[in-house]
């Protein structure tokens, strides 16, 4: 059994165990929003070019840059967590001086409470290599998926630089308005779908040590809620994960505290209030002054 650790602030904590749940914000108002953005654009610009110098396919490259181009982006949700339970760029980042936790779930009841409700847990891809192959994969998959041309690479490669300019051409309309529209049109929404699904896990490398995993909702019709940031509105969905799953929350980690003795008596009390008593509770062991 594995445990995900939620890095939050106390106030954080007693929404947590008092609502028996946890905040999944939109992608495009959270704090590191341009990094969705980058993601989005890196993978269009790796799809874009893999069919870029190979005239033969130029109908299907052109059908990827055209779609990617005039591509919508899905409503995506995350909530996040990370392998380690005490890491120090994580009090700094995402709690507050000396008034923070991680809270540890058990990995294997967040999967069963994704995959009941048709969300997704998965790790983010922080090596570029990976990412690149991860975009590659969905592009040659697309490939599979689209219509093939009439004529094989090498009757197409016999053809002196007129006919293969006329079949490039013949090949681009019959795959935008011809008889193979359709399948095509199926073949490059599909591709845009895989790029929306991957792009929340696309993260620099910098962040690596922070092992994120993330659970991803897609287009939510319903129970969205809404929260005041600094300078903005942030749309957020409740998962009701505790409330389903009583025995997720198996640790809690106090982050550096000018009295953490006092914190985790206090964590106690809350958790004893709300009926979970079997939840461990820990310290910090990063020397970490910040008060």
């Amino acid at each position: 059994m594995s445990t995900l650790y939620h890095y939050t602030s106390l106030q954080g904590l007693v929404g947590v165990i008092t609502g028996k749940a946890i905040w999944a914000s939109h992608c495009e108002f959270l704090n590191d929003s341009s990094e969705f953005r980058h993601a989005l654009s890196f993978a269009k610009t790796v799809s874009s070019d893999i069919f870029m110098e190979d005239d033969y396919l130029e109908a299907f490259g052109w059908a990827v840059r055209d779609s990617l181009e005039h591509m919508v982006k899905h409503d995506i949700y995350v909530a996040s967590f990370s392998e380690n339970a005490d890491l120090l760029s994580q009090w700094r980042g995402y709690c507050p001086q000396g008034a923070g936790v991680s809270i540890g779930f058990d990995q294997d009841l967040l999967s069963q409470f994704c995959d009941e409700h048709g969300f997704r847990l998965e790790k983010c891809i922080y090596d570029m290599e990976d990412q690149s192959k991860k975009i590659h994969d969905i592009t040659n998959q697309c490939f599979e998926l689209f219509p093939q041309p009439d004529l094989t690479r090498s009757d197409y490669d016999s053809l002196d630089s007129k006919k293969q300019v006329e079949f490039e051409l013949s090949e681009r309309v019959r795959t935008t308005e011809g008889d193979k529209s359709t399948k095509a049109k199926s073949a490059t929404d599909w591709l845009c779908a895989q790029i929306n699904e991957c792009a929340p896990l696309i993260k620099h490398y910098g962040f690596h040590e922070e092992s994120e995993w993330r659970i991803i909702v897609r287009n939510p019709s319903e129970n969205i809620q809404y929260r005041i940031s600094k300078s903005h509105i942030v749309p957020y969905l409740v998962l009701s994960i505790i409330k389903e799953k009583p025995d997720i929350i198996k640790e809690i980690y106090v982050g550096p505290n000018p009295d953490s003795s006092r914190c985790l008596k206090s964590i106690e009390q809350l958790l004893n209030g709300e009926g979970l008593f079997n939840v461990e509770k820990k310290v910090s062991s990063i020397p970490f002054n910040s008060w």
